[in-house]
């Protein structure tokens, strides 16, 4: 279960955005929420699933798996997908 923002193996803050420029859905994690960041980590690219923005942090995540949320253009739908965290 998410607890306060912080998930993953290590107890960090996790941050997600849409990377408009390459067309991906990008992870970053940081020890304190003010940063330092680390490198983004891809977890969708334009060529698995188009159209995807506004990823969304699920509560459903836990410390192995991350579950978010994101909207497709072509449709507007919001679909949910998975991720493990190692």
């Amino acid at each position: 279960m998410l607890r306060h923002g912080i998930i993953g193996t290590g107890g960090e803050f996790v941050m997600l955005y849409g990377n408009e420029a390459n067309g991906t859905i990008e992870m970053r994690t940081s020890a304190r929420p003010e940063g330092p960041w680390s490198e983004a980590r891809v977890l969708v690219t334009h060529r698995e699933i188009g159209g995807l923005y506004a990823p969304f942090i699920h509560p459903w995540s836990t410390d192995t798996d991350l579950y978010f949320t994101a909207s497709r253009w072509g449709d507007y739908n919001v679909i949910l997908l998975r991720t493990t965290l190692s």
